[in-house]
C-alpha cells in the first residue's frame, strides 16, 4: 500500500496525573483535541512521497499516532553521529503521554549501522510506521524502493523483517518536521503560542501538547498482486482448458484413426448401420468382373481337344434320393472327388494353342437369379451381358453400375457393401465416430438381451422334448433312412473370348429411343429402391443444420458470411 498523504498537526492532550483518576473512554476521548492551524503547526504533504516497504500496513489505508523519534543507548555510535542531524530536545517517547496512543517515528538515513539500530529501536515501541528522510535540503521525490540508496546489506530483508511499513520524505520536508518535533517536547508555556493556548477555556498549562501524524495509503501497490493473482488464474485455466483440449483431441483422433482402419478392413459397414451414405468409386466399378448369362440347361461351349495332361472337370452324377444330383471332381487320371461345396468351382482353361476357346465358370450361388434385381428384367441366356459384385449376386452393368455410383454402395438384395477391402470411401468425423460407438453398445446391450432369452427357450425346448420321449414313445422307433442334404444345382454362367453378338436392332434411331426409355426405367427403378430404404439420419448434415443461419436482407449477404 502505497502512502499518498501525510498530514502533521497538533494534538492537546489532558495530563492524567494532574486530572485525578483515570477518565472513561468518553471523558478520555473529550480530553484530546485539535488545535487550530492558526495557533500551531499544521503540515500536509501529498507529492513527493516514497513507499519503501508496506510490510505489516493497515487494509484500512490509515496509519497515525504521535510523531517522535526512537530513543537509542548514549553510548551508542550511531547516538553521537546523529546528534548533528537531530536536536537534543526532540521529541521522544518519554516526552510523550502516558498512554497507550500509537507512534510514528521519523530518523533520518545516515548509514547502514545507524539505520537498523533505529529500525530495531522502533521496533520495541508501539510504532506503527517509521519514516526515513536524507539528511540534505533537497525538496524533490526520494528514490525508488528498489534504489541502492536504501541498501542494507541484506538483499532487502529489512522490508519484510520489521513489523511495520517505511515510508520516506525528502530531505527538507523532513529536516523541518525534526526542527517542528524540537519545539513541541516541552510543557505548554515553552512550545509555539504556548500563553495563547494556556488562556483558552478549560485548558490546564500543565496539559501536553504534541505533533500527531496521520498516513494514509492507497491500493494501487495491492493492485498489481491482484492482478497478478488474476492472471495467475487465468493462466492455470487456460492451461487446464488447453490440457483437457489436447487430450481430447487426442483421444478424438485415435478413435477416429481406429474407426477408419475397421472401416477399411470391413469389420465395420458404416451405410449398414445407417450412420453414413456411401457410393462406390468408379474406379473399383469397372474392376467388377463382366460375364455373359447362361441357363441352368445351357452347357459350357465346346472347346478343341487338348494335349493330354491331367486336367480337372467338373461333372454331375446322380445319386441319393429325390433325384438329386451330386457335382464331382474329374481328375486326369480317372478318379473321382466329390465336391461337398459346389460353391467352389474349376476354371478350365487350355493354354495350349495361340488362340484357344476358354471359358470361366462363374461363382456359383446356391439359388439361382434369372431376374436383374433393379430393372426387374429377366436375363437372355447367351446373350444378357451381367456384372458380378463381391457378394456374388449379378445385375445389369447399366443398372449396377449406376447404383453403386450414385445410389449406395450396398448389393441391393443382400445389403452387403460392394466396396474393396482395405479402401475407406469417406473422411472420418467425430460425428460419426459418436454415432458408432452409440450404435455399438445398444448392440451389444441387445445381444446380451437376446443371449438370455435364447438360453431360456432352449431349456423350455430342451424340457419339451424330454417330455415327448418320456411320455409319447414307449419303444425305440425303427432305424430312419439316412438322408442326406445336397446344395440345389448352381447355376452355371460362362464367359467366352467370341462374345456373342445382340440380335440387331431396325435402325440407330429407335436403339437410341429404346436405349433412353431403359436408362429411364432403370432410374426410376434406383429412385424406387432408394425411397424404400430407411433414410438415413448423417450426423455432419445434422450437425451442419444445428448451426445458427444468418438472417440478414439477401443484399447484404456478401457482409452476413464475415460476420457469422
Amino acid at each position: 500500500m502505497s502512502v499518498t498523504d501525510i498530514t502533521t498537526f497538533v494534538l492537546l492532550v489532558q495530563n492524567e496525573e494532574w486530572s485525578g483518576a483515570a477518565a472513561t473512554a468518553t471523558q478520555h476521548s473529550a480530553r484530546v483535541a485539535r488545535l487550530s492551524s492558526n495557533i500551531s503547526f499544521s503540515q500536509h504533504l501529498e507529492d513527493n512521497l516514497q513507499t519503501l516497504s508496506t510490510h505489516n500496513s493497515d487494509q484500512d489505508g490509515r496509519i497515525d499516532g504521535f510523531l517522535y523519534v526512537p530513543d537509542l543507548l548514549k553510548n551508542d555510535e550511531c547516538y553521537n553521529i546523529s546528534k548533528q542531524y537531530i536536536p537534543a530536545n526532540v521529541t521522544r517517547q518519554a516526552n510523550l503521554p502516558p498512554t497507550d496512543f500509537t507512534l510514528v517515528g521519523i530518523v533520518p538515513w545516515i548509514n547502514t549501522q545507524c539505520t537498523l539500530e533505529y529500525l530495531a529501536a522502533a521496533r520495541l515501541d508501539p510504532c506503527r510506521a517509521l519514516i526515513f528522510y536524507l539528511p540534505d535540503n533537497n525538496t524533490t521525490q526520494p528514490p525508488s524502493a528498489d534504489s541502492d540508496v536504501w541498501v542494507l546489506n541484506d538483499d532487502g530483508a529489512w522490508k519484510s523483517k520489521f513489523q511495520y511499513p517505511v515510508y520516506a520524505v525528502p530531505g527538507a520536508i523532513g529536516k523541518g518536521l525534526m526542527h517542528e518535533l524540537s519545539l513541541y517536547s516541552g510543557n505548554m508555556t515553552s512550545v509555539p503560542w504556548g500563553h495563547e493556548i494556556s488562556e483558552l477555556p478549560e485548558i490546564d498549562p500543565r496539559d501536553y501538547v504534541r505533533l500527531y501524524t496521520r498516513i494514509l495509503t492507497s491500493n494501487s501497490a495491492t493492485l498489481p498482486s491482484f492482478w497478478v493473482f488474476l492472471v495467475v488464474v487465468l493462466v492455470i485455466a487456460l492451461l487446464t482448458l488447453g490440457t483437457i483440449s489436447a487430450s481430447m483431441h487426442l483421444i478424438q483422433r485415435s478413435r477416429r484413426k481406429s474407426l477408419q482402419r475397421r472401416v477399411a478392413s470391413g469389420e465395420v459397414n458404416l451405410e449398414a448401420l445407417g450412420i453414413k451414405r456411401l457410393t462406390v468409386p468408379q474406379q473399383f466399378i469397372d474392376q467388377l468382373p463382366l460375364f455373359i448369362y447362361t441357363s441352368e440347361d445351357q452347357s459350357p461351349p465346346a472347346s478343341p481337344e487338348p494335349k493330354k495332361k491331367p486336367t480337372e472337370t467338373i461333372s454331375e452324377q446322380s445319386g441319393f434320393q429325390g433325384g438329386s444330383s451330386v457335382w464331382t471332381r474329374h481328375m486326369g487320371d480317372g478318379s473321382y472327388i466329390p465336391l461337398n461345396n459346389p460353391t467352389a468351382q474349376i476354371v478350365m482353361i487350355d493354354d495350349s494353342t495361340s488362340n484357344p476357346d476358354s471359358f470361366i465358370v462363374h461363382k456359383f450361388l446356391p439359388y439361382t437369379q434369372p431376374t436383374c434385381a433393379i430393372c426387374l428384367d429377366n436375363f437372355e441366356p447367351g446373350i444378357t451381358e451381367i456384372r458380378e459384385i463381391p457378394c456374388g449376386h449379378i445385375f445389369h452393368p447399366e443398372c449396377i453400375d449406376l447404383f453403386l455410383g450414385s445410389n449406395s454402395s450396398l448389393c441391393p438384395l443382400c445389403k452387403e457393401s460392394a466396396l474393396p477391402i482395405g479402401y475407406c470411401p469417406t473422411k472420418v468425423t467425430n460425428a460419426m465416430v459418436r454415432a458408432e460407438r452409440n450404435l455399438r453398445k445398444i448392440r451389444s446391450t441387445v445381444m446380451v438381451h437376446d443371449e438370455e432369452l435364447d438360453a431360456d427357450s432352449e431349456r423350455t425346448r430342451s424340457r419339451m422334448r424330454n417330455w415327448v420321449k418320456r411320455n409319447l414313445f414307449s419303444q425305440t422307433p425303427p432305424l430312419a433312412a439316412i438322408s442326406y442334404t445336397v446344395p440345389l444345382q448352381p447355376q452355371p454362367v460362362f464367359m467366352t473370348n467370341a462374345m456373342p453378338t445382340r440380335f440387331p436392332v431396325q435402325d440407330d434411331a429407335t436403339a437410341e429411343v429404346m436405349e433412353a426409355a431403359r436408362q429411364e426405367l432403370v432410374e426410376q427403378r434406383i429412385r424406387e429402391l432408394a425411397a424404400s430404404r430407411v433414410p438415413i439420419q448423417d450426423p455432419d448434415v445434422i450437425q451442419e443444420r444445428e448451426r445458427p443461419q444468418c438472417k440478414l436482407p439477401s443484399m447484404r449477404r456478401g457482409a452476413c458470411l464475415h460476420t457469422c
